[in-house]
Parts: C-alpha cells; structure tokens; sequence
C-alpha cells in the first residue's frame, strides 16, 4: 500500500523552468534527505591530457564490467562470477576507482522485463544477486550497481510518458517496483538508463516539442521510479552526449547541447537524481572506426565500423571521409576532439547545476 501511495504521489506534477521549456517534474514523497554533492562520472575519456582537465571539475571515472567478459551470458541469461572478477582484477590493475558497474543487458533485461512469475526472471534475477554479492565482498572499497536497473520502458501500448493515461503509468510502474526491488536493494548506487535515442528532428510528420517533451517525461518517471526503489542510496541516471542506437537517431553523432542540457539533464536534476553517469565508450568506438574491417572486429548493424566512420566523419572531420583510416594522425585526431566532447559535456553539466543550485 506503500508503494502504491508513493507511485501516486510521483505523478502528482508540479512546473519547473528549463530555459524556456516547461517540464512537469515529480513531488516525491519523504526521503532520506541525499548528499548535496552532485556527482559527474564517466567512463572514458582517452585522451590522457584532456581527462586530466577533469580534476578541475569534481568528475570521477567509473569502471565498467561488460558481460562481454562471460562469453556464455548471452545465451544463459546467468553470470559467471568468476569471469567477472577476474575481469574487475585486470581492469583495476593501473587504479581502483569510487564506482563501479557490471552491464549485462542481453537477455537480462528481456528475462526480468517477463515478471517475477517467470522462470527467466527467477534465474536471471538470482544469478544477477548472487554476483553482486560477491563483487561486493570481494571489492567493498568500489560502490558497485547493474547499468540500467530498473529499466522503465519508453513506450506503453503505443503511447509515451507524456500521453499515456495515469492508470497505465501507475500499473507498469507497480510492475517495475516489483521486478527491481531486490536486485536494487544489493546495489550500493542505481543507474536507471536514459539514453538520447529519438532525436526530434528525424520524426515525420515534424514534432519536435512532442518527442522532446515524451523524452522529458520518461526521465522523469525513470529518475522518480529509481528513487523509490533506492530508498535514499544515490541515484546516478547513465546518460551520453551521443545519439544512441534502438531509436530514430543518427547513431554516434553529438546531441545538441541545448537538448543535451534541457531534455536529459534538466529533468534528471528536477527530478532530485544525485548526478549523472556519462558513457560513451569512445576509445573503442574509435577503434572500432579504424580498426573494425580490418581485425574483424564484432560488428553490429546498428553500432558497428561504418555507423561510427559516419558519425566521426560528420562531428569530428569536417565531412571529409579520410584517404587513410590507418594514419596514426587521424587516430591521434579522434581521440583528442572526442575527448573534449566529453569534457565539454562534463563541465556543460556542472555550470548547468551551479546555475540551478543558485536560483
């Protein structure tokens, strides 16, 4: 009955200011009150002189474990731990950071999203605590979390987080609570995922303050969902500065910076999230830009070589495909403006919450 108050409570909006977007941001019921640190985390930063430039800005790296590590996950839907560790063993070989995530999506996700009823989602679920435990134990000095728990889905029916009715909200989100619930209570952070996947101009007919308002509103609701779930453990939402893939965008190319702010940080910020997980993964992107064809690299449709060669091409080369993919300067090239993209991500970020702690 709790709960269910709680979810209530969450959708009962009030207006907040984001430039000049109005946004309907949560009143959340009591919490503990959070740290007023806002943390800004990211994955990498390759340039080693531009992630230098990040001390300046209070932003940390975090370490990220990819079920890439376990080569039978994929099809287990189960975690080998020991894989996991010794991955975490390699890893922090050259320094042990604050944060830390294990990402395991494919099927986890599909297997938990089936309910707490299914035997995929008792497997997965169980598999998925008892390897966190045990990270836990093995590594306490890292806060450790799942990327992308819980996961609220973008679409209900047909509708979004901006139209569909308060009964269809309130019904999935009950769903979600209960889904996530344990495997959130082994987290130390929560890191709900949300992405920029749908960028607004690629929609026809053209309705670009409708799909920048429903992707306001699912943030909302993914920030809102997490922090009842988390029970006053920080809430940390993993967001890019790149237009993501399983949407309608140009995959790997820079969200502008106003959407950036407004639609995926402002909301996260109103929202009452204790700051934001940047991923990008641009070190590999990178190599997989130069390298994919050539070392039969895995490659994938929507987020392999030729995605990112046309992404680079297009932000970081002045749509000039190179004569050369193999110039080492062309390399050195990507590696340096790509990092700034991040860098200038993480201190767009830290003005916008100096700005708004302010006002």
């Amino acid at each position: 009955m709790r709960i269910l108050l709680a979810i209530v409570i969450l959708f009962i909006g009030v207006e907040i200011s984001l430039g000049k977007s109005q946004v309907a941001a949560p009143q959340q019921p009591p919490q503990p009150q959070p740290s007023a640190k806002f943390n800004i985390l990211f994955d990498d930063i390759p340039d080693p002189s531009v992630e230098q430039r990040t001390n300046a800005l209070d932003a940390s790296k975090y370490l990220i474990i990819y079920q890439g590590c376990d080569p039978q996950a994929s099809s287990t839907g189960r975690i080998d731990t020991e894989a996991v560790l010794k991955e975490i063993a390699r890893k922090i070989a050259g320094g042990v950071p604050r944060w830390g995530m294990l990402d395991f999506e494919d099927p986890f996700t599909s297997n938990l999203q089936a309910g707490v009823d299914s035997p995929k989602y008792q497997s997965t679920i169980q598999s998925m605590i008892a390897t966190i435990r045990v990270v836990k134990e093995r590594y306490p000095y890292i806060k450790w979390t799942y990327y992308g728990t819980p996961f609220l889905p973008y679409w209900l029916d047909g509708k979004n987080w901006s139209n569909a009715t308060p009964e269809a909200k309130k019904e999935l989100l009950e769903r979600i609570y209960k889904i996530y619930a344990p495997l959130v209570a082994e987290e130390d952070w929560v890191s709900p995922s949300v992405y920029p996947v749908y960028d607004p101009l690629m929609f026809e007919p053209k309705t670009p303050d409708a799909v920048r308002e429903s992707g306001r509103a699912w943030r909302i609701s993914s920030v809102g969902i997490a922090k009842i779930l988390a029970a006053g453990k920080p809430v940390i939402p993993t967001i890019s500065p790149y237009w993501q893939p399983n949407g309608v965008a140009k995959a790997g190319t820079i969200v502008p910076l106003v959407q950036f702010l407004e639609d995926m940080v402002a909301p996260i910020v109103g929202a009452g999230a204790n700051g934001v997980a940047l991923w990008s993964s641009v070190g590999y992107c990178i190599d997989l830009a130069i390298d994919g064809f050539a070392k039969n690299m895995h490659q994938e449709e929507n987020f392999g070589t030729r995605v990112w060669r046309d992404a680079f091409i297009q932000e970081y080369l002045e749509n000039r495909p190179p004569t050369n993919w193999d110039d080492p300067m062309l390399r050195a090239t990507l590696l340096r403006k790509a990092s700034l993209t991040i860098l200038d991500s993480i201190r767009s970020i830290r003005l916008f919450r100096a700005k708004d702690v302010s006002q």
